[in-house]
């Protein structure tokens, strides 16, 4: 029999007839039949290991006891699963498993009656009792216990004695709780390729840790959680929602803490986050996510530090009001400025439904173009050149034979880029990383270039120039010919790459069928961003006349594609229609004339302060500490954080957190996602798009009047076109040019490596606000990674 998916064959469990595709394990075929199989040390997706032995099964003609999550099924096999005999080997095996970990509580009579009373507080000399241990309920012990009937265990139990660690960040380590199923070791090595678990010592006295006893930190572990996910007790605990209890409602949402836009369940009981990651007994095939997406969002939205409730500023003091008097107060002042005096920055942290509503609010309601994100990037244009490119889909990096990796430091910034950059490494993919400093990524790297800081432009001209040569690129007169007046010995002088390092990324491109070029943010940041732009643009032109190429921008914040698009930027209406050429679409669309005169950008609207007529600034999110904020004549900041900007704030607004927010972002592949709210905001807390409505009414601004998110996202859809460009990767909408770069003849005596902090949301500094976050970038010398 065949499918879409290849040949299925017949086979037979517990009676069952089934057909499945051939290959699969009897696992899977039971799985895929609904036939539940035990098992401890099975992690979908990952190799098969058959550590535990509880999945064994009986297959007619075949001795003994095979696993299910090692043996293939054949054509006409037939399977049992739950033989008498089956469940009493399991059972032994349960008991010498639980023989070195706590099990009274498990199979203590009192049990059940113990949810509901609780009378019974300690059952072992230590504190490890079902009480006390934050697993309670969602231990997959607990539910192999009940299915396997298991009444008592006939072994003394051998207690480790081993101290829990407690001053570990996000989560808490004892080892006396682990059964040593090895998920941990396993995700870290085999799916995440951070090689920071692993068994140690030997016998009975084996224990999940660190090489040389190492704390986690000094090991370099990341911090993505994925074995606090697969841990199936205690062993790994969260502290954040460790005492909550176990999660009743799960929310399947999206992160916005980068471009990647990873999806991720949102565990919640009431109204509190217990932890985000797997479904509640779906331990086995856990979402991947990063530090930021595992730990930051509930830290963030249940912070104790959380504005809840409208704030003036009277003389430096911080006084409480309601929503009518913040409404009112600002109206009043709104009404006094308009057109150039008025600007609002946004944030990329945010759904488009709300960056489409503030650039609409100021350019409809306030008449002005002064909109902007913060922090923002040199080039202008940068986003609309952006959009010109196909998007690379994050699961294809690792079909890719070479990437070359460029001013990114991925582990930290895109974490599941890196991820996905490594399997690719391991596929035996070439990759080329590039940087002006050593980064985590160059372990996964077969070239590894380090470049003078700020030299990216002559190091992208050198690789250009080399490569026209061997693969003899036919370019446009003007690119050849400067080209050729390129000084190589200076051009080396200016990197400190050596010509033979530039041959070396050549040769290992030359061979490539598919080639890939991730472009870091840092290269956007930088004085020379509008060049490194065009330079990686005639690359990927020359590449793609020997290979299909493709081009990956990993831009800062996770909606700062989508925010763009939709209309924050002062030179772009929604579409990236210029200002210029597209205020008569859409003054007819909102039914009013739109200025066709650029406005300001975040930079611009700051500098200009005092002067130009700038006097009010209305801000989603947060800016860096500038004196100037202080010229402002009226001043509203929308945050979830009193910051250090505040203080020149008149008004200071509460703000949703992502987790309590309903909308979409557009990812890193240009994909539309969801933001789905796992938790009710503090009651007094409104949406930016509600707040803004308000003040239109009273302003009685007919244009801008919204009742509910859907409304604006039905405008977007409506006006937008959301779905990705499917033009060739062959074809750049970019029309290629060369920079006019002056080369200096010698090497620059002042070397500044600027690092940005990727640990932001909405301006917000995580390592300010979570301790575990602080103490994790304190250790590891100001950054992680």
């Amino acid at each position: 029999m065949k499918s879409d998916k290849g040949i299925y064959i017949s086979v037979e469990i517990d009676g069952k007839q089934i057909q499945v595709p051939e290959g699969s394990t009897v696992l899977d075929a039971a799985t895929s039949a609904g036939i539940y199989i035990p098992t401890l040390c099975y992690l979908k997706g990952l190799k098969s290991y058959g550590g535990c032995r509880l999945c064994i099964v009986e297959i007619k003609n075949m001795i003994g006891y095979p696993t299910a999550c090692t043996t293939p099924v054949t054509n006409e096999m037939e399977i049992s699963t739950k033989s008498p005999e089956l469940q009493s080997i399991r059972r032994e095996i349960l008991e010498l498993i639980l023989s070195e970990h706590p099990y009274s509580c498990l199979i203590c009579n009192d049990k059940k009656e113990c949810q509901d009373f609780m009378y019974t507080t300690r059952k072992v000399t230590v504190t490890t009792g079902c009480n006390f241990c934050t697993s309670n309920g969602g231990c997959e012990l607990q539910d192999l216990v009940e299915y396997l009937d298991l009444k008592d265990i006939r072994f003394p139990i051998t207690y480790r004695n081993v101290q829990a660690i407690k001053n570990n960040p996000f989560y808490d380590l004892d080892y006396n709780l682990c059964i040593l199923c090895g998920r941990c070791v396993r995700i870290c090595n085999e799916e995440r390729y951070s090689g920071v678990l692993a068994f140690v010592q030997r016998g009975n006295s084996t224990l999940v840790g660190t090489a040389f006893g190492e704390s986690q930190i000094e090991a370099g572990c990341e911090y993505c959680g994925a074995c606090v996910d697969v841990c199936p007790t205690g062993s790994l605990s969260e502290k954040m929602g460790s005492w909550v209890g176990v999660p009743t409602d799960s929310t399947t949402s999206t992160c916005i803490l980068c471009s990647v836009g990873c999806r991720m369940n949102i565990n919640t009981k009431g109204n509190r986050i217990v932890n985000i990651g797997p479904r509640p007994g779906k331990r086995t095939e856990p979402d991947q996510l990063c530090i930021r997406g595992k730990f930051i969002p509930a830290d963030i939205t249940h912070h104790p530090e959380r504005i809840i409730k409208p704030l003036i500023n009277k003389n430096g003091a911080w006084l409480e009001i309601t929503w009518d008097q913040a409404i009112d107060i600002i109206t009043k002042h709104f009404k006094e400025f308009s057109g150039n005096d008025f600007g609002i920055i946004g944030s990329a942290h945010d759904t488009i439904e709300n960056s489409y509503a503030l650039q609409k609010f100021c350019r409809v309601v306030m008449g002005s173009n002064n909109i902007d994100l913060s922090p923002t990037y040199n080039d202008r244009s940068l986003f609309k050149k952006v959009h010109g490119f196909q998007p690379v889909g994050i699961d294809e990096i690792i079909g890719f034979d070479a990437i070359f990796i460029i001013g990114s430091n991925a582990s930290v910034s895109h974490p599941i880029i890196e991820n996905r950059v490594r399997k690719a490494y391991h596929h035996d993919a070439k990759i080329i990383t590039a940087h002006s400093h050593l980064n985590r990524t160059y372990q996964f790297s077969n070239e590894r270039i380090i470049y003078h800081p700020g030299s990216e432009n002559i190091f992208l001209l050198q690789i250009l120039k080399d490569l026209k040569t061997a693969q003899n690129i036919k370019f446009p007169k003007d690119i050849s010919d400067a080209l050729k007046l390129i000084d190589k010995k200076h051009a080396s002088t200016a990197t400190g790459i050596k010509q033979a390092q530039i041959r070396k990324i050549i040769e290992s491109l030359a061979p490539a069928k598919k080639i890939l070029i991730i472009a870091g943010d840092t290269l956007f940041k930088s004085s020379s961003s509008n060049d490194n732009f065009n330079l990686l643009s005639n690359i990927h032109f020359a590449l793609n006349k020997f290979a299909d190429c493709g081009m990956m921008f990993l831009v800062d914040d996770g909606n700062r594609f989508g925010a763009t698009y939709t209309g924050m930027h002062p030179e772009y209406l929604p579409g990236f229609l210029e200002v210029r050429n597209g205020e008569k679409k859409w003054s007819e669309a909102w039914g009013i004339d739109i200025s066709p005169v650029s406005g300001l950008s975040t930079d611009e609207m700051i500098s200009n302060l005092p002067g130009n007529n700038f006097k009010s600034l209305f801000l989603k999110g947060d800016l860096p500490d500038h004196e100037k904020l202080n010229e402002l004549e009226f001043f509203v900041q929308q945050n979830m954080f009193i910051t250090e900007t505040s203080k020149y704030a008149d008004i200071l607004l509460p703000a949703y957190c992502f987790t309590e927010s309903n909308g979409h972002i557009i990812n890193i592949e240009r994909n539309l996602k969801q933001i789905n709210p796992a938790v009710h905001a503090p009651e007094f807390i409104k949406p930016t798009w509600q707040i803004l409505s308000n003040i239109s009414r009273k302003l009685k601004n007919k244009s801008f009047q919204y009742r509910k998110t859907n409304e604006i996202y039905e405008e977007i859809t409506a006006k937008l076109d959301l779905s990705i460009d499917k033009t060739s990767r062959k074809t750049s909408k970019f029309v290629l040019s060369m920079p006019d770069i002056k080369i200096p003849l010698k090497k620059r005596k002042i070397e500044m490596i600027p690092e940005p902090d990727y640990f932001l949301y909405q301006g917000n500094s995580m390592s300010k606000l979570i301790p575990d976050m602080k103490q994790l970038i304190d250790k590891k010398g100001g950054k992680h990674g």
